[in-house]
């Protein structure tokens, strides 16, 4: 009896095994929103961090933009050239406990009542501060807790702006570039030889400012090939009959970003 041919069994398919995510989703927003709060003390507006990534890190506008968006991770090789942004790479890459708290709400501190200050900052000359808030109180920035800006300001964020330091005229005090923390809510000299950011129009310096004796203002650089200059009076920027060449002060300088 002639053997009976069997039919070649059909190949199971087996079912593959779902794609793991690179990382986690929650990390990935983390790292992009620290990496969007950093670009932006900087003075980058968002529209051209991509940009900015691609020429100084050397990595595709792509790669640049899907960090900024959280949606990956850069390599470790990656991570240390974003370096040359002239931020902290360190400071990037939270830990895996370290992700923005599930009841979290982000909001700017924008100045309010102030026209002057809502067109510098259309005009990405002031940059408001991001301010997170959370239900327990606890988290009030995207980068640092209200625990460690409560003691170092006296009080919360409200009405703080960040500064991008234009030119030499404080010389190495204030480097060009670095980003200056302005208290918004001081619109008179408070401090004698304080540091101030002044308004002219739509320009902004930055200036010691100390009273005279007979009156009036001494405006002051702590560059010494910078004459030192006298007005009579200074208004606040949130004066609206204010005219269109007075000096306004424009807060007061509380704190400066440097690398030490």
């Amino acid at each position: 009896m002639a053997a009976v041919q069997r039919k070649p069994a059909k190949p199971q398919l087996v079912a593959e095994e779902p794609k793991k995510l690179r990382a986690d989703p929650r990390r990935l927003k983390a790292f992009s929103d620290r990496l969007n709060l950093m670009m932006g003390e900087l003075g980058l507006p968002p529209r051209a961090r991509a940009r900015v990534i691609t020429d100084r890190v050397g990595v595709s506008t792509t790669t640049a933009a899907n960090w900024l968006r959280g949606r990956t991770f850069p390599s470790y090789e990656e991570l240390g050239r974003i370096g040359r942004l002239g931020v902290d790479p360190l400071r990037l890459m939270p830990d895996k406990t370290d992700v923005l708290p599930s009841n979290a709400s982000a909001m700017p501190s924008t100045p309010s009542g102030s026209k002057r200050l809502a067109r510098l900052i259309k005009l990405n000359k002031l940059l408001p501060i991001t301010r997170l808030h959370t239900d327990d109180g606890e988290w009030d920035h995207t980068a640092l807790p209200n625990s460690i800006w409560q003691p170092l300001l006296g009080r919360d964020l409200s009405g703080f702006v960040l500064l991008c330091m234009k030119g030499d005229t404080m010389g190495e005090r204030f480097r060009d570039g670095t980003p200056l923390l302005i208290d918004t809510n001081i619109k008179q000299i408070a401090e004698e030889n304080g540091i101030y950011a002044l308004l002219v129009g739509d320009n902004v310096v930055v200036r010691r400012v100390q009273r005279r004796l007979q009156g009036g203002y001494l405006i002051a650089s702590d560059n010494p090939a910078i004459a030192a200059e006298t007005l009579d009076q200074l208004g606040a920027h949130d004066d609206a009959s204010a005219k269109a060449d007075a000096v306004l002060v424009l807060g007061r300088v509380v704190l400066a970003i440097q690398k030490l």
